[in-house]
């Protein structure tokens, strides 16, 4: 008999920003699935409505194909085992649990609130786990029925078992035993006839064929329950898999007062999807051979559960940065330029986002040259400033600089009081007015070699003072690139500016 096709899910909960965890597990389910040419699908357990957002509905799709963690099923998809929001599903739910009940496998609890607060109060005065007693647990049908046709309020609760052990079968930690004496009769279906998560979550995931449960590792305390769930429907339960937890720092799960948590973020402080994909990847997952940067692509091909780690993973923004920038150095140049404009745009460098043939060319150089130091779409232009900002004051010592700064600045302004430097800037002048508006930064390159032999002073002497009034700074890029790039009106004055100051 052949295996089934492999059918995976992810299921958020729309009830803020999409989450990065759902990233990270929705990778691992995707690339799972993709691996082994089955199906990836989306699922939106919105049975909270309390909390449930249309809004974030809908960011959850966009987040998702913004990284390219393209579902084959889904709410705004399609697709046969629908509808794929629970709130759509609501009328089965209590049609599997009364079904249960029938069965003899749950049972109708009558207790109220009050009851349940009493008990919780006295078992935590006893120091005892928390949990429900079973009081309605052997409840006769007579007495079941008596309180149903007199319309009291009731729950649907799991008839757990009380000896024995429960065993997960985790695909990544082996077996993991839990005694069924310490875990309570779970709600099934509550007062307000709303499915809990336990119950709405095994009836869709078997109704929907799924063979593989890939979720965080926080789940594995309830899939003892969701075990004896699909034991008690007769139903064969799927191959578990928790992964390991993102982590704060001070290994604690992430969080948002620690780290920024929002896909949003990520995206509109200019990481790339790919760099995304790769630092989460990293998180739990090893591609072998010492090789840190890859594809989505790469990962599908090669991805096994054999090289997924354990370990907490920490989400360390300074790695994901560094990643993020190999990313930005791979990108083709042209996607990568488009991309960046409208960081440009916001950073006041561009009135819109509908730039010439000649802009995109020259942001295009830009681009190619600041994205070796950026990590970020955002950092572009910053680190591009010098390309845009014509009028500049020379840089001055502060208090609290440390030596090297203290150096480069006396180095910088002092250029301009040797007679080598004044020197340098007037023919430099007399060389560049000779040339047209556009300027190649061979052109440049020729001027700057031309200067030395003619001066007779080696770059630092001639260079120096040159950089200091076309750029204000004592390092950065090569001066012959920005020269071409700002052309020859912008260097004049912008040399002008500060020999007038």
């Amino acid at each position: 008999m052949s295996e089934k096709k492999v059918r995976v899910r992810i299921a958020p909960s729309p009830t803020g920003d999409p989450h990065v965890g759902t990233a990270y597990i929705g990778l691992f389910n995707y690339a799972f699935a993709k691996h082994n040419s089955g199906d990836f699908i989306l699922r939106i357990e919105d049975t909270d409505r309390t909390r449930f957002s249309g809004d974030s509905e809908q960011q959850i799709f966009d987040a998702m194909k913004w990284l390219g963690l393209n579902y084959d099923e889904g709410p705004d998809v399609g697709g046969e085992a629908g509808p794929y929001r629970q709130s759509e599903r609501f009328s089965i739910y209590k049609d599997y649990a009364e079904q249960l009940v029938e069965k003899g496998e749950a049972y109708y609890c009558f207790c109220t609130a009050e009851r349940l607060q009493k008990l919780r109060e006295r078992q935590a005065a006893m120091k005892q786990a928390p949990g429900y007693d079973g009081h309605c647990r052997n409840l006769s049908k007579e007495e079941v029925e008596a309180k149903l046709a007199a319309g009291e309020p009731y729950v649907i609760r799991l008839k757990m078992p009380y000896e024995g052990e429960t065993v997960v079968n985790d695909g990544l930690r082996g077996e993991i035993r839990f005694e069924n004496s310490k875990i309570d009769d779970q709600v099934l279906l509550k007062s307000d006839g709303f499915p809990t998560y336990h119950l709405a979550n095994i009836v869709d995931d078997h109704l929907m064929g799924i063979t593989h449960v890939i979720r965080a590792e926080e789940w594995i305390s309830s899939t003892p329950k969701h075990i004896q769930l699909y034991k008690a429907f007769g139903w064969d339960e799927p191959k578990w898999y928790h992964m390991p937890l993102l982590r704060n720092a001070d290994k604690t799960k992430i969080s948002k007062r620690k780290n920024p948590v929002s896909l949003n973020y990520y995206k509109e402080e200019g990481y790339l999807k790919e760099g995304l994909l790769n630092f989460l990847a990293l998180m739990g997952w090893s591609f072998g051979e010492n090789k840190e940067i890859f594809t989505i692509d790469e990962m599908i091909q090669n991805f096994s559960f054999d090289k997924i780690s354990l370990g907490g993973p920490v989400f360390d923004l300074v790695k994901l940065g560094w990643v993020n920038n190999h990313h930005m150095r791979l990108k083709d140049l042209d996607e990568l330029t488009k991309l960046a404009i409208p960081y440009f745009v916001q950073a006041g460098y561009y009135e819109n986002e509908n730039l010439s043939d000649e802009e995109f060319a020259k942001l295009k150089r830009i681009v190619e040259i600041t994205r070796e130091g950026s990590q970020t779409l955002k950092e572009l232009p910053v680190n591009a400033a010098i390309y845009f900002e014509d009028k500049f004051e020379l840089p001055v010592i502060e208090e609290g600089m440390n030596k090297k700064e203290r150096k480069s600045i006396e180095r910088l302004t002092s250029s301009l009081e040797t007679e080598t430097g004044k020197k340098s800037i007037q023919m430099f002048i007399e060389k560049i007015n000779k040339l047209n508006e556009e300027i190649s930064e061979d052109e440049a390159k020729q001027i700057l070699h031309e200067l030395q032999d003619e001066i007779g002073e080696g770059p630092a002497a001639v260079l120096m003072p040159l950089r200091a009034v076309i750029t204000g700074k004592a390092r950065g890029a090569d001066l012959y690139t920005v020269i071409a790039v700002i052309g020859k009106e912008r260097t004049l004055a912008r040399i002008n500016n500060i020999l007038n100051k």
